[in-house]
């Protein structure tokens, strides 16, 4: 019986890789440019990002996924510029998608508290799979080993597309809200001539930053601050909202999030709660690290083994003049 288990979890998983095509990080503001293209320049230099994420590792071939980023914000032009990989890997047939994309940001100066940031994603995509290394209904048999499945047509094992985002994010030296608007060319991503396009997927995130003991503040390794965030997600009928809170204080960052809070009259017969996620982070001079866990609360609890997640980030090449100009604007999300 776990075996069986084991199987049609998987094959479930597969089902849900192919109805989401975008991946997800629990840490999201530790990976800018996946979450939305107006982070992209949204330093005073260059950065250099890579994230990690083992989700789910008790259950047999599962997701696992990996990001990295370039990004540089070019003063003289008040623009943004950035490439970011994505390559993620699910299942045993080997269900994989990657994602090269080329960003750009502008940045807008409403007056000296507040700023606007639109951005764009122009993306390659390449889903594929390895049929072969799938079991079909038809092959399997209780006295003998699987035979060859007799697949109707013959499904391609590799599928290109191009696809576009759109974003935009307001923000102060204390608050910010952004919107983006994803898939938006709807790209067919079937393995076979079937007409398989994607909604767009909404996303809106936002929050505030609460300095604690500002004016007993001597500099900047002194400085202490809660930041309470969200993100909301809807895609087709399905909505996601995560909530969460981090405290930061030179040189660590400590995080509790809940993932999975369905809006009202959607997602009927749905777990109310599917995750909650620790995250501890640590600085040192211009290198940030995260890690974080999530912890399954859904009817899943116990079969997971949760899912494991680690972030770097590092910026150089800053503009000190840029940097003390806009020390009162840059944008007060955290790095994880």
């Amino acid at each position: 019986m776990k075996k069986k288990g084991l199987f049609i979890i998987s094959l479930l998983l597969i089902f849900i890789q192919i109805s989401a095509q975008k991946v997800q990080f629990s840490q999201f503001y530790a990976a800018p440019l996946v979450l939305s293209p107006s982070y992209t320049g949204m330093t005073t230099g260059s950065r250099v990002v890579i994230n990690y994420r083992d989700q789910w590792p008790s259950i047999p071939g599962t997701f696992t996924t990996y990001a990295a980023s370039y990004d540089q914000y070019f003063p003289k032009m008040k623009s943004g510029i950035g490439l970011l990989v994505v390559r993620d890997q699910a299942g045993s047939g080997n269900l994989n998608l990657t994602d090269i994309g080329l960003l750009y940001s502008y940045d807008i100066t409403l007056n000296r508290y507040w700023h606007v940031r639109p951005g764009i994603k122009f993306e390659y995509g390449q889903r594929g799979v390895d049929f072969e290394k799938l079991v079909f209904g038809d092959q399997l048999n209780i006295d003998a080993a699987p035979s060859t499945s007799s697949l109707e047509g013959k499904p391609l094992t590799k599928v290109g597309y191009i696809d576009v985002d759109a974003s935009v994010v307001a923000y102060s030296s204390q608050y910010w809200v952004g919107f983006s608007a994803e898939q938006l060319l709807r790209p067919n991503q079937s393995f076979y001539e079937y007409d398989s396009r994607l909604s767009i997927k909404y996303v809106l995130h936002g929050g505030y930053k609460m300095p604690i003991h500002r004016k007993r503040m001597k500099s900047k390794h002194e400085a202490e601050s809660v930041t309470f965030s969200m993100l909301y997600q809807n895609e087709d009928m399905h909505d996601q909202l995560d909530l969460g809170a981090y405290w930061h204080k030179v040189p660590f960052t400590l995080g509790l999030w809940f993932r999975g809070i369905p809006v009202i009259g959607r997602q009927t017969g749905y777990e109310s709660i599917d995750a909650v996620i620790v995250l501890v982070g640590y600085e040192i001079y211009d290198l940030k690290f995260g890690y974080s866990y999530d912890y399954t609360l859904s009817k899943l609890i116990g079969i997971t083994g949760g899912s494991h997640e680690i972030s770097l980030i590092y910026e150089f090449n800053k503009n000190l003049e840029l940097k003390r100009k806009n020390r009162q604007v840059t944008i007060p999300c955290p790095n994880f």
